[in-house]
């Protein structure tokens, strides 16, 4: 049996050897604990984070999405930003740049082999760890463009605050829609309630039993269903108690439209409008468009650098061989 010096000094090297081996986890602007990045980064309890992969940036870290990304969060004031590296590539480009980032690698889901969605996908399980730690976050995909402090407009009242795919009031925040069965006679129209989708690309979400249980859910059915993770975003958030079905009771604010703009509206109706000439959205989402990167970079040039006519190129639609382009 040990003696109590020994012992006492047994103890003291095992904790040594685990100080050593959480510092080396850690470097001037990441690590693999996301408590000390938050507590190094948030304000309020709250952070903006963006999930990326290394094909996202340019093997010296200067170029690409991601770069264009970090530009607009610092352009905008935004000190309280963070990327989320889910392999090495990005966290030494974050290294490399001097931004917050935590190193983790989420595990594989169902839904990343059966689509280009498998970052998007992962992120939910990601996110939890971010509530658990009591801390809100404004998740955002990497194909954004931020124009000002997304924090300044954000009302916090609600589980979720989310982006909608909706291209005008209408569609974004719901209507009366009449749905038509010619069959039924006199009773041939019924009433729906409509809206579109919320964009699982930009949402802030608030740390509480139910949004840490959707976020289990979501991560849940991704696990175990080859399924898109935005419709299951949207399921597990919208669809009512029936039968054995439990909703997750999740309260939903949309953002506005304008200030919080995915690239539909911004092609179809903003960039045509002369009440817009002026206006500055807070965010800019290219969700809408395959040619992300090139249209982040002309939505720079607009906003940023006061190019008036660099929107003018581009079609409304994706102009992928459609008759139109």
């Amino acid at each position: 049996m040990l003696g109590y010096n020994a012992l006492l000094a047994l103890v003291l090297a095992l904790l040594a050897t685990t100080t050593g081996a959480n510092a080396a986890q850690d470097t001037k602007f990441g690590s693999e604990d996301l408590k000390t990045v938050l507590e190094r980064i948030a304000i309020n309890k709250e952070v903006l984070a963006a999930v990326s992969n290394g094909a996202l940036i340019t093997p010296d870290g200067k170029f690409g999405m991601l770069k264009l990304w970090i530009d607009g969060c610092q352009r905008a004031g935004v000190k309280n930003f963070m990327v989320i590296a889910i392999d090495d590539e990005v966290a030494k480009a974050c290294e490399n740049l001097g931004v917050a980032y935590w190193r983790r690698t989420p595990k594989a889901t169902a839904d990343k082999a059966a689509s280009n969605h498998g970052i998007s996908a992962q992120k939910f399980q990601l996110i939890k760890e971010f509530l658990t730690l009591g801390y809100s976050v404004l998740l955002s995909d990497v194909d954004i463009v931020t124009l000002k402090n997304p924090f300044d407009h954000l009302y916090r009242d609600e589980d979720v605050e989310a982006l909608s795919d909706g291209y005008d009031e209408q569609t974004a925040y719901g209507w009366d829609d009449v749905y038509d069965d010619p069959k039924m006679g006199w009773s041939r129209w019924a009433h729906t309630i409509r809206v579109f989708t919320l964009n699982s690309g930009l949402f802030y979400i608030r740390p509480n039993e139910r949004t840490i249980g959707l976020m289990d859910r979501i991560t849940d059915r991704l696990n175990k269903n080859k399924e898109w993770d935005q419709a299951v975003f949207n399921m597990e958030i919208w669809f009512p108690s029936h039968d054995n079905y439990k909703t997750s009771r999740i309260s939903v604010r949309i953002m506005n439209i304008d200030k919080f703009m995915n690239s539909k509206r911004l092609f179809r109706t903003i960039r045509y409008e002369p009440q817009y000439t002026n206006f500055v959205p807070v965010m800019i989402h290219v969700n809408y468009h395959p040619d992300k990167f090139q249209r982040m970079q002309s939505i720079w040039a607009k906003y940023v650098e006061g190019d008036k006519t660099a929107l003018d190129k581009y079609p409304v639609g994706s102009c992928f061989n459609a008759p139109d382009c």
